[in-house]
């Protein structure tokens, strides 16, 4: 038998009735769908079934063209059986009341007569015909298979449904298909088969992506590209017509279905759906064509009442249509609805003038605000129209673009500013529209924001051009003219009266942060030239983003730890939002981080995240994830620097600006934790497009360097790393606390035997890192100097960054340091100090789940000649079984008495353990018991 996909339990409902039809019983089904679904085939396997188990299968198809020949399809079911039975000598079917039925068979061409109805069937032929079919079951049973009984003329259905009421006893079992839009109660057949008690009611559903891919591999040959079987899916829509004719054109078209393929196995398409899906939709009722059309014109669409509008149909007839596009697989399940895939959109457009198509979306958006439907859905269809300088249409599209400006969605935002320019509005609402548009393209085409925002600050007064300009300056250096963008600056700095101190020092802020994304000499440039001070206390929104705008410029150019750390806790002594932006808690929250002041940072982040909960636009926001991940990553925890920064890579940000920043932070806590191919992949996204001028991009370069180190190719990693430190240098911004380039450089550059280069690049940055001064970035660098030299020289470097990383909660940076120390003590025979460190290294790198440096550290003790029961020393994994029940215990709020008596032990016994479990845990009271055994997997 054929194998038919997605089509067993269908089948195994077939098959039991078949059985029960060679059984003498009556067997009753009803298959209903729409046009293409593969109720055709189910009816030809049931054929097969029942020709197999012996029975006499009757078999006829209805047919649109002959449904006023009377009695077509009975004729079609019965004539030849009576045929080939009197031809054999048979005693007469059509004796007595069965005489009755010879006229049907026996009428010529030029004798047929029309049946409209009932009433037009004499009862003597409904029973003679009834009687024919009982005769033929007493010899075998009978299997009646009726397809497409939706085009059956009226004489044959009023006979089935005659039939149908006197199948009981008869050996005569009833098989119909029938159309989805056409199986109501109204169809008399319909009705009478869905009334009997042993009906069984079958409805094939389109193809699964998995069955489309099947049915092409098995059809064409050959495996498929995921590619191409996820193309084909939604070209067909899984419909089993479409997808033959597709699998059919393939194979005659020598064209192999792989990924290369995709623009050719397209454009087959398109040649090829012009062809059949009309013929698809022509199989339907009246109502479908029209509904899809529409569909195709509007696009996509949450309302049936505007359907009835666009199409002149009614309720019920568009919502047939639109369950039987849904049910061929032709449109998705709504709403809202829309055709499955853009080429059944053109295909059906291409029947469709553009006049008219324009005229339809103008007549649907009329409707749409009349029946009260939603901004955006008016606006995407004013979109395809043409303009008529209707004021509620840019009243709408204006509506639509805030709408999607809130949701961050910038590409639909500035269509819609297009569309509402284009109108054209009036002169005041032109000016608000321009600026509106130019601010959205600021990220997205500053070429254009920078026409759009000059032709609006033309027109402004000075008190509107300081919300705007800096917009303006922004895109001027985004297109490379930041000499125009600091004169446009300073014209308007010129212009605020100084009683505007307010206004004065927002623009600062601006100014300063705009001329960072380009490069950091600007920013000093504007702020000698503005005369800008460091010694603001902080009293004013104003002065805040002001204080966190330095503090990130002291960060980025290197100067001074403790500098960058008073600016920015003063930025952050008095914020208060709404007044203050959340950008401004970021980036003091960011210098903090970044000054190794991570207790405070941590403090501080929760408090700018509470005023961060609404939402927020997409570079605040993904600037504010990240460094969250990042205070994460840097206190020990890369797991939850991982779930953080997940929110902003996957998917891809809509601002793209710390896009490169937070990949980074995912491809070190990786690394750290082991996983390698999930770096690489992870690294590999944003390197796709072009890389950027902006800061972040050199940590993201440093990031690949580490992964292409770990990959063993160390001749790129340096490339990267010389890339990474040619932007710092010529940036200005070759702080060591951003990217120790220098120091990662020098320990590639040792390894290629390439000393006196090494050596010169870790002086050199531990030069620069003493003058920032934050504990962490000096460790680094010092790490770096030690594992470069020898001798006491190497271990005065790693004790030092020992001790200095000790004094911060960098755990990580700390359990790298200790191992170095560790291994290098032990190389000069300090054993019992060796093991100090590497039993330290080990317990910190388990708790931060880093394997790979858990796996060295274990190595090193080893060959230290320890032998270590458990890698870990502390936390919950460091706890014996005994140790672990008593602090659970304990923590369920059980006294010490209570324990011991539960576990039969004496108290000083629980005493003992519970101190064990505390030093263990890093705890001093019972109450931190909750929290520290939270890591405990429970059965």
């Amino acid at each position: 038998m054929v194998t038919l996909l997605e089509r067993s339990a269908e089948l195994g409902v077939l098959g039991s009735l078949i059985e029960q039809a060679s059984g003498g019983e009556c067997a009753v089904a009803l298959i209903e769908g729409p046009a293409g679904v593969g109720k055709s085939a189910l009816l030809a396997a049931a054929a097969r079934q029942g020709h197999d188990r012996g029975l006499m299968v009757l078999q006829a198809h209805g047919c649109d063209l002959e449904r006023g020949m009377a009695f077509g399809v009975v004729r079609q079911l019965l004539e030849p059986a009576t045929v080939a039975a009197e031809s054999q000598g048979s005693s007469s079917l059509l004796a007595g009341a069965a005489e009755a039925a010879r006229a049907v068979f026996e009428s010529s061409a030029d004798q047929v007569w029309s049946c409209t109805g009932s009433s037009d069937v004499p009862f003597a032929q409904l029973h003679g015909l009834y009687l024919l079919a009982l005769r033929l079951a007493a010899r075998r049973p009978l299997l009646v298979l009726v397809d497409d009984a939706h085009h059956a003329d009226p004489c044959s259905r009023h006979w089935l449904t005659y039939l149908a009421r006197r199948l009981r006893g008869s050996r005569i079992s009833l098989l119909i298909a029938v159309r989805a839009e056409d199986s109501d109660t109204e169809d008399s057949v319909v009705a009478e088969l869905s009334a009997h008690p042993a009906c069984r009611r079958l409805r094939p559903a389109p193809l699964s992506p998995a069955a489309v891919a099947q049915y092409l591999t098995d059809g064409l040959g050959t495996e498929l590209d995921t590619e191409v079987a996820a193309l084909c899916h939604l070209i067909t829509g899984g419909n089993p017509y479409l997808l033959r004719a597709l699998t059919e054109n393939v194979s005659r078209s020598g064209i192999s279905p792989v990924r290369s393929e995709l623009p050719r196995l397209t454009a087959l398409a398109q040649r090829l759906l012009p062809l059949h899906l009309p013929i698809l939709l022509r199989r339907h009722s009246a109502s479908v064509a029209p509904a899809a059309a529409a569909l195709a014109t509007l696009g996509r669409t949450t309302s049936q009442p505007l359907l009835c509008e666009v199409t002149g149909l009614d309720a019920v007839a568009v919502a047939g249509a639109l369950t039987v596009l849904e049910q061929a697989g032709l449109a998705e399940p709504g709403p809202p609805w829309q055709l499955r895939h853009p080429l059944m959109r053109e295909t059906l457009q291409l029947r469709t003038s553009t006049a008219a198509r324009n005229e339809l979306r103008a007549r649907a958006a009329d409707a749409l605000l009349a029946l009260g439907g939603d901004d955006r859905e008016v606006a995407d269809l004013l979109l395809a129209t043409e303009p008529e300088g209707h004021p509620w249409r840019v009243r709408v599209l204006r509506a639509a673009a805030q709408q999607a400006l809130h949701r961050h969605e910038f590409h639909a935002c500035r269509a819609y500013l297009h569309r509402a320019l284009s109108e054209p509005p009036a002169q005041a609402d032109r000016l608000e529209i321009l600026a509106q548009l130019g601010i959205t393209e600021v990220q997205t085409d500053p070429a254009a924001a920078v026409e759009h925002l000059r032709a609006a600050v033309e027109h402004l007064e000075p008190a509107g051009r300081v919300h705007l300009v800096p917009h303006l300056a922004e895109a001027l250096t985004r297109t490379g003219r930041s000499a125009e963008a600091v004169a446009l600056l300073d014209a308007l700095a010129a212009e605020i009266p100084d009683a505007d101190r307010e206004s004065l020092y927002r623009l600062w802020a601006q100014g300063i942060l705009l001329f960072l994304e380009d490069t950091p000499r600007l920013a000093d440039d504007w702020i000698g030239r503005g005369g800008i001070g460091t010694d603001l206390p902080g009293d004013t929104p104003g002065q805040r983003l002001l204080l966190a705008a330095l503090a990130v410029k002291t960060f980025l150019t290197g100067q001074c730890s403790e500098t960058a750390a008073t600016l920015a806790e003063r930025a952050l002594a008095q914020f208060s939002p709404p007044a203050d932006p959340v950008l401004t808690g970021t980036f003091a929250v960011s210098a903090l981080l970044n000054a190794d002041r991570l207790t405070e940072a941590e403090h501080w982040y929760r408090h700018v995240a509470i005023a961060a909960r609404d939402e927020q636009p997409p570079s605040p926001r993904s600037l504010l994830v990240s460094v969250h991940a990042k205070l994460a990553y840097r206190m020990g925890d890369p797991r939850a620097a991982l779930a953080h920064i997940g929110q902003i890579l996957d998917p891809a940000p809509a601002d793209r600006r710390y896009w490169p920043y937070a990949t980074a932070l995912a491809v070190h806590a990786l690394l750290d934790l082991g996983d390698v191919p999930e770096a690489a992949r992870v690294c590999r996204a944003p390197f796709e497009g072009p890389v950027g001028k902006h800061w972040s991009w050199t940590a993201l370069l440093a990031a690949r360097a580490r992964l292409r180190l770990e990959q063993g190719r160390p001749e790129a990693a340096l490339a990267d790393l010389e890339e990474c430190g040619h932007r710092q240098t010529e940036g200005g911004y070759d702080n060591p606390a951003l990217v120790p380039w220098r120091s990662e450089a020098a320990l590639i550059h040792d390894r290629l035997g390439h000393r006196a280069t090494a050596a010169h690049l870790a002086q050199q940055e531990l030069q620069l890192a003493r003058a920032w001064g934050s504990p962490r970035t000096v460790a680094t660098s010092l790490r770096a100097l030690g594992l470069l030299s020898t001798g006491p020289a190497a271990l005065a470097a790693l004790t030092e960054a020992v001790a200095l990383l000790e004094s911060t909660p960098a755990r990580i940076d700390l359990a790298r340091a200790l191992a170095d120390l560790g291994e290098l003590l032990a190389a000069h025979g300090h054993i019992n100090e060796s093991r100090t460190r590497l039993r330290q290294a080990l317990d910190l790198a388990e708790t931060a789940h880093a394997r790979p440096l858990s796996e060295r550290a274990h190595r090193a003790l080893l060959d230290t000649g320890a032998r270590p029961r458990r890698k870990r020393q502390s936390g919950v994994s460091a706890l014996t079984s005994r140790e672990c029940r008593i602090a659970t215990l304990a923590a369920e709020g059980m006294s010490n008495q209570q324990i011991a008596t539960e576990l039969f032990v004496t108290r000083r016994t629980v005493e003992f353990h519970l101190t064990r479990a505390f030093r263990k845990l890093g705890i001093t009271t019972r109450n931190d018991l909750p929290r520290a055994l939270s890591d405990i997997v429970q059965p």
